[in-house]
């Protein structure tokens, strides 16, 4: 069984009978949160250092850069597609929730944007990685803060009503199609990313068989780690 039905029949499991199990979400919120900061610093670092940046290291920076806005955007589509429509059942005439949900999915277009961006300058510091480390540095900037304020208020807002009114096998359901409908370019790498920011714990609630370190991720979590520290040690 692949790493990905893995974990969808986990999160299905996790779902019944029970409240909803957000362990999926927050980690997925913390891996974004984590690693647009570290991106950030990164080339804040490599733009204040003076150093020439090997052309070998621009490159993979630059395929980091695609592959982790590839996997955010996938997240933030799926909560617009399945689970804002979840919560809208859920609580289907609470104004101050639409009104919520309607900024949610703005800060999602606005973040759109900003990884556009990004990603153009994440090319062109590929090609000329002294002249536009700034450029890459200070878009990734912007993107981190608006990150952060955006999913401050998922969490504070959305997420006691998620576990407060939506049951938890629809909420299973909604994170199984949010899987099935995510059709991320290198899902190896979105999967390894994923679980390399989880702890133990979340791995014990995540994955079948109550292991943290199951045989069928683990390929996925030392290739990911290899490519990390190419990028952020190289």
């Amino acid at each position: 069984m692949d790493s990905e039905r893995t974990c969808a029949t986990a999160a299905s499991r996790r779902g019944t009978g029970t409240g909803p199990d957000l362990t999926g979400i927050r980690l997925a919120h913390r891996a974004m949160l984590a690693d647009i900061d570290r991106l950030a610093g990164l080339l804040a670092g490599l733009a204040s250092a003076g150093r020439p940046v090997p052309a070998g290291r621009a490159a993979a920076i630059a395929a980091y850069v695609h592959r982790y806005h590839a996997v955010v955007r996938g997240h933030h589509h799926g909560e617009d597609r399945v689970l804002w429509p979840l919560v809208l059942d859920a609580v289907p005439d609470a104004a101050d929730t639409v009104a919520g949900l309607v900024r949610f999915a703005d800060d999602h277009e606005a973040l759109d944007a900003l990884q556009a961006a990004c990603d153009t300058a994440a090319d062109r510091f590929a090609a000329d990685p002294d002249g536009c480390a700034r450029e890459l540095a200070g878009l990734l900037a912007r993107q981190r803060d608006l990150l952060a304020r955006h999913v401050a208020a998922e969490e504070e807002h959305l997420f006691p009503l998620i576990t407060g009114r939506v049951p938890g096998a629809a909420y299973a359901a909604a994170e199984a199609g949010i899987r099935s409908a995510d059709r991320a370019a290198d899902p190896a790498w979105a999967r390894g990313w994923l679980l390399s920011h989880a702890t133990p714990g979340e791995l014990h609630r995540l994955l079948p068989g109550g292991s943290a370190d199951p045989a069928a991720v683990r390929p996925l979590l030392r290739a990911y780690a290899d490519e990390a520290e190419a990028v952020f040690a190289g």
